[in-house]
């Protein structure tokens, strides 16, 4: 790349429609990235995990769907698009700063304050506009599917302005309706998806380093739980626990997920691979919280006593989204792994009615995760699915 390329490349299609590709990797921008993302992640487990009720969880949900979301614009734009030019770089830079500031404002949200969060969200929104226009200007065989974005984009756009003026609860209504369209603009697109492909390597790769960054949320918790409790042999199972669940989570979703999700299926098998990566991704995190929590309890915190539901749904919303994908991967529709994950998930939610402690939930859990890891390496008898990434 020359001196001047490196300082100004316009967008160029980085997938083409006969299948030619770059070499496409993840680079250090991208992880810069994900890492100050996790920071609105980890804002989000704090909210809950400070506030452990139904509707917290439910409002944790909800308001992490932005979140993700935003996340899903920069890496597919990015996916397509990026050519690591000056530009590029400054403007993502800015978006980054701009979730630095989002991440702050979560809090505030939950306490009724939500004048921050949308501003932030917003300004991020239109870098990202910029970014497609770029692209629809330089980039002439994506110009259909560039100008549904921007259309879609600019038109939820709309709707985060307009929501400045109104008072909640009207205010979170407006931000329902700018998600439909982000959330609904590939949909929108899908006849234009295949004039402009994803890189099928990439964004397994990019999915998993997000996966494996809000796992380590699972590890933060056993920490943060550790630090304000006294080390015994309650809350050493507890942190055991949780700490076992997360490395069994990490097994099942590198080991035995199948990127070729991706391509195998076409456009509704790539669709389910990135619309289903929400649950993953909202139950680990919900998972991180839950095992903060059970060590609070297991070393004395009575109030959280109660919070063992956290870890089930976390789990259970995790398993789900993993089975939707393993769905949609041939050659079989329901073969043993949908079953086993749908399994896991049906007794994880069967635990909720029992009022279990966090800790004893926790031990289940994470017995129930080996359990099903071992059979995996036993059933696939040492074959494993492509590693994401």
């Amino acid at each position: 790349m020359s001196a001047r390329s490196r300082f100004l490349e316009p967008p160029r299609l980085r997938t083409l429609a006969g299948g030619e590709q770059d070499d496409r990797r993840a680079t250090w921008l991208e992880l810069f990235f994900d890492l100050v993302f996790v920071a609105a992640v980890g804002q989000l487990a704090n909210a809950l995990s400070a506030h452990p009720t139904f509707p917290r969880f439910l409002g944790f949900v909800a308001l992490f769907v932005p979140v993700w979301w935003l996340w899903m614009g920069f890496t597919f734009y990015a996916n397509r698009f990026d050519t690591d030019d000056l530009p590029y770089r400054l403007l993502t830079l800015l978006a980054m700063f701009l979730v630095a500031v989002l991440s702050t404002t979560i809090g505030a949200v939950f306490h009724g304050s939500s004048t921050g969060f949308a501003l932030a969200y917003l300004c991020a929104r239109v870098i990202l506009l910029v970014l497609y226009e770029r692209a629809r200007r330089h980039v002439p065989e994506a110009r259909r599917l560039t100008t549904i974005f921007l259309v879609a984009f600019g038109a939820a756009t709309g709707f985060w302005i307009a929501s400045l003026a109104l008072p909640a609860p009207w205010r979170y209504g407006l931000w329902g309706c700018a998600l439909v369209l982000e959330l609904g603009a590939p949909l929108f697109a899908w006849r234009q998806l295949p004039q402009a492909p994803i890189h099928p390597r990439h964004i397994p790769e990019r999915f998993g380093l997000l996966t494996l960054i809000v796992l380590g949320e699972s590890v933060l918790g056993v920490v943060l739980g550790i630090a304000h409790v006294p080390w015994g042999t309650a809350s050493a199972f507890a942190a055991a626990g949780g700490f076992v669940a997360a490395a069994a989570l990490w097994w099942i979703y590198f080991e035995f997920l199948d990127e070729t999700t991706i391509g195998a299926r076409g456009i509704f098998g790539g669709l389910t691979y990135t619309y289903m990566h929400f649950p993953i991704v909202v139950g680990l995190a919900a998972l991180g919280a839950g095992v903060k929590l059970a060590v609070l309890s297991a070393g004395g915190e009575a109030r959280y006593d109660d919070t063992g539901w956290i870890l089930c749904a976390g789990l259970a919303l995790t398993m789900v989204g993993l089975a939707a994908i393993q769905l949609v991967t041939p050659p079989v529709l329901v073969d043993e792994d949908v079953r086993l994950r749908l399994a896991t998930a049906a007794v994880a939610l069967a635990l909720i009615p029992f009022g279990l402690s966090p800790l004893v939930v926790a031990l289940v859990l994470a017995g129930l995760l080996v359990a099903q890891v071992v059979y995996e390496l036993v059933r696939h008898d040492g074959h494993a699915a492509p590693a994401a990434g």
